[in-house]
């Protein structure tokens, strides 16, 4: 087994978002397994027994070896944890001169196990956001049985809905955009009602047709949307030279427009996109080539949002363009672990028919390559991957595509100072959608902000942050 970071009895580092400590005096603490169900349900992370949290100093384990039979015991008892996703090995002691430490390793639970709980779920789900776990909302733990099923949530059949719920200009600009993408394709000549049909956007109930989730979404008017998705919103909002005002918006709600995910698509993609350079290039057929790498990476960043967003969200999904970034969001959490998405080639699609009918019209590339493709861009362009953050406690996911260069280490800490004084009870990840910098990169600067006594931390999840005095002088 590993060895641990610990010098002078104390460990070398602080609990974070991937680690705890637990003091164990008076045994296996009934808090492990709320930590379990947090780690399990969030990223990952490491429980390490015998490590007082405040000091961090090491206590010890008595009786190590009854210990982590107990812990096996509660692991596979299912009236303390509903899952034991752990094998033997994530469960190790570790000798430190006279004391024992007992190290619980707990992978990321695969969404058809969650959510992981303690007890019950009403009560025992736990997600972990920053040093501390917080207990689930109902709304939260929702999204994770929805996410548990192998069948897309997009398929479900609205009994109370009817062909004359679609906006048929709508349906029939996604006919005009799939023609011109195959020509002879064999289903140009059906009709409007069969074509839905086919696409996925109607099903049969019985003996009666009626619209799919998927159906009313991307082709709906827009107030039959509302009274299957209560919470629905698609918001767009444009910023120039700098303003604190919007100076273009499309929002739904406005009856403006008519607010199905099409018809915003199609009205919001040139508006981001018009800003991109339009080099000449000759294709092989000698037709001017106009969709350029930055353009598809930004296509691809706004359907991955229409795709992967829970429809029973509280945020839905939001676009943000300002002089110096885009930033798109949408309501629901990672399905498969963000590196392995980096890595491409794997595809997880909270809206499977949505997803297909983009790709019918040209919109989508190949499954599992959106976010390598976005990365790849970036990196290629800006020397670095677009800022991806996860606020777990709100399942809220975003994508910031920077139009600059990054920040350099000075200017950071200077940014990170001034938000903690307008908004001490400012989160991570906040921080780093505001500084267009990635999570990981704000923490390691907190860290060293307060080690230097510059910043401090005052409590632990539903806490806040406080600038700290400088020393006087006398």
């Amino acid at each position: 087994m590993e060895s641990l970071p610990i010098k002078d009895n104390k460990y070398v580092g602080d609990e974070g978002p991937n680690l705890e400590f637990k003091s164990a005096l008076k045994g296996i603490p009934d808090s492990v397994w709320d930590t379990y169900s947090a780690f399990a349900n969030t990223h990952g992370g490491r429980i390490i027994l015998g490590i007082n949290d405040q000091t961090k100093e090491l206590e010890g384990v008595t009786k190590p070896d009854n210990r982590i039979q107990d812990l096996w015991n509660c692991l596979n008892n299912r009236e303390i944890v509903n899952h034991n996703i752990l094998v033997n090995d994530d469960i190790w002691r570790c000798d430190v001169g006279d004391k024992t430490l007992i190290v619980i390793d707990i992978p990321p639970a695969d969404r058809y196990l969650r959510p992981i709980y303690h007890r019950r779920v009403e009560t025992g789900t736990f997600k972990r956001n920053g040093e501390g776990d917080f207990r689930c909302r109902m709304p939260e733990i929702a999204l994770m049985f929805r996410d548990q099923s192998e069948v897309s949530y997009d398929t479900t059949i609205l009994e109370d809905t009817t062909f004359e719920d679609i906006d048929i200009d709508t349906l029939r600009e996604f006919r005009n955009s799939m023609v011109s993408v195959s020509p002879d394709h064999p289903w140009k000549k059906t009709t409007d009602e069969d074509l839905l049909f086919k696409i996925g956007g109607m099903a049969k109930k019985g003996n009666q047709m009626r619209l799919t989730l998927a159906g009313l979404l991307m082709f709906g008017k827009e107030y039959r949307i509302y009274s299957a998705v209560p919470n629905y919103k698609l918001d767009y909002q444009e910023y120039r030279n700098g303003g604190k005002i919007w100076t273009y918006r499309l929002v739904t709600g406005d009856g403006t427009w008519n607010g199905n995910i099409f018809n915003f698509y199609n009205n919001v993609i040139g508006r981001l996109t018009i800003d991109y350079d339009k080099p000449l290039i000759i294709g092989s057929d000698m037709v001017r080539v106009e969709d350029t790498d930055d353009r598809k990476a930004v296509r691809e960043c706004l359907l991955n949002a229409l795709i992967h967003a829970d429809y029973l969200g509280n945020l839905t999904v939001k676009v943000v363009k300002t002089k110096d970034a885009i930033t798109i969001s949408n309501s629901g959490s990672f399905r498969i672990p963000l590196q392995i998405a980096k890595e491409g080639g794997v595809s997880d699609p909270r809206n499977r028919t949505i997803a297909k009918m983009f790709s019918m019209v040209g919109l989508v590339e190949r499954a599992g390559v959106g976010i390598n493709l976005i990365c790849g861009v970036w990196e290629d362009r800006y020397g670095r991957d677009p800022m991806i953050t996860e606020d777990v406690e709100y399942d809220i996911v975003s994508f910031t595509l920077p139009n600059r260069y990054p920040r350099r280490g000075e200017d950071l800490d200077e940014g990170i100072i001034g938000m903690i004084k307008r908004n001490p009870k400012m989160t991570i990840p906040e921080m780093a959608r505001k500084l267009e910098v990635s999570v990981p990169t704000i923490t390691n600067h907190l860290k060293v902000l307060k080690e230097d006594g510059k910043v401090a931390r005052i409590g632990s999840t539903r806490g806040y942050w406080e600038v700290c005095r400088p020393p006087s002088r006398h």
